[in-house]
């Protein structure tokens, strides 16, 4: 019996080390795909750049190193790094279970609207700053709810949770809309916006807009590393991802679970609202999600879903948006020069995963065919 067991922790060790090893080398061919995906996509840039008559190096400096320079500017990348990161997170944890959720915009939006209810409220005033924490919590509540009606549905009805989320996205934008203008306006002001909230978020630095939102987000990276690889929980995302014919054999119930991640999802993008508002608006007004729910379907894409690959590409994508402002004011490159880069980012790397994911088998597959044919 003894030996049995030894044998068994000897295998389970083994069975331990090759995942670990096989992680390993999948994370150093990501990381590859990424670095050769954004060197491409840069380099047509610069093709393009030439073309308007721009020198590359001027815009590029003023597109990824402005943004590092100085102190202040590394707060102004804070704060569009903060959302973006959110949202990759709860993206990244419906991409693991191959649920598309494309309704991070949606979700913004009630989460924004969640922590201005709070704020604004008699409530919120009485608490001061630990109003915050319940404004957090109800913007959480309040899109994992927005997020779960497309988890419900996908269960029960097997409608498509890409296109309930992003008809999601247009209902959540309207009601936003419609608070501002009606039952949430400051009735003091002329702007279709609400009042300020009762509590902002601490910075974390004088001379910096840098504030507390960011190590939220950084927390919040760090659950989904943990969730994700050192859980139950996780693996069964994982597993439900990976094959749904072995999660069904495991007795992983898919309806069940579609729900929970899809609220799931919801909780960390709303979350991006909420601090939207207490840390950077600090009112709620329209337009507040900006780009956000898209960028972090972009990020989570570019990191593959890897925590370290996420954040480094949640930078990027930050970086990018930060600096293109002063790209356009100083050499005239529109601003929508980013979108270009990203969506050749994005390319690239589904054509790297193509040609690395299994090399060869489709040409394999084509002479098996015709010996098959001759034969």
């Amino acid at each position: 019996m003894e030996k049995q067991t030894e044998e068994k922790q000897d295998n389970k060790s083994a069975f331990g080390e090759r995942i670990s090893r096989l992680h390993e080398e999948g994370f150093a061919k990501k990381l590859l795909i990424i670095l050769l995906s954004v060197f491409a996509a840069l380099l047509i840039g610069a093709v393009f750049l030439l073309i308007l008559g721009v020198d590359p190096f001027t815009a590029y400096f003023y597109l990824l190193i402005r943004p590092f320079r100085s102190f202040s500017s590394i707060g102004e990348l804070s704060i569009r790094l903060t959302p973006i990161l959110l949202t990759a997170v709860g993206v990244s944890f419906a991409f693991s279970a191959k649920l598309s959720n494309l309704g991070g915009e949606g979700q913004i939006c009630l989460g924004a609207i969640g922590m201005t209810l709070v704020g604004t409220s008699a409530l919120g005033e009485s608490l001061g700053a630990f109003s915050l924490p319940l404004g957090m919590a109800a913007a959480a509540l309040f899109a994992a709810l927005w997020a779960g009606i497309a988890g419900f549905v996908k269960s029960f009805f097997k409608a498509s949770e890409i296109i309930t989320t992003l008809l999601l996205n247009y209902i959540a934008l309207q009601l936003l809309s419609w608070c501002v203008y009606y039952p949430l306006r400051d009735p003091e002001g002329n702007i279709p916006q609400s009042a300020k909230i009762a509590a902002e978020l601490p910075r974390l630095f004088e001379g910096s807009r840098m504030n507390l939102g960011i190590i939220i987000a950084i927390a919040a990276m760090i659950i989904y590393a943990v969730v994700m690889y050192r859980t139950r929980f996780g693996f069964k995302i994982r597993v439900l991802g990976g094959s749904p014919e072995a999660a069904r054999y495991a007795g992983i119930k898919r309806t069940r679970y579609y729900i929970v991640i899809m609220c799931l999802s919801g909780v960390f993008t709303g979350l991006a609202g909420a601090i939207e508002v207490a840390g950077t608006q600090t009112r709620l007004l329209e337009g507040l999600a900006g780009s956000y729910g898209l960028t972090g379907v972009v990020a989570a894409l570019l990191g593959m879903l890897d925590p370290i690959g996420v954040t480094l590409s949640s930078i990027l994508l930050a970086a990018l948006e930060s600096g293109s402002e002063a790209m356009q004011v100083k050499t005239g490159v529109s601003s929508l020069f980013v979108n270009m880069l990203e969506a050749l980012i994005v390319l690239f790397i589904l054509l790297g995963m193509s040609l690395i994911s299994e090399p060869g088998k489709g040409l394999l597959r084509k002479k098996s065919a015709g010996r098959e044919a001759k034969a």
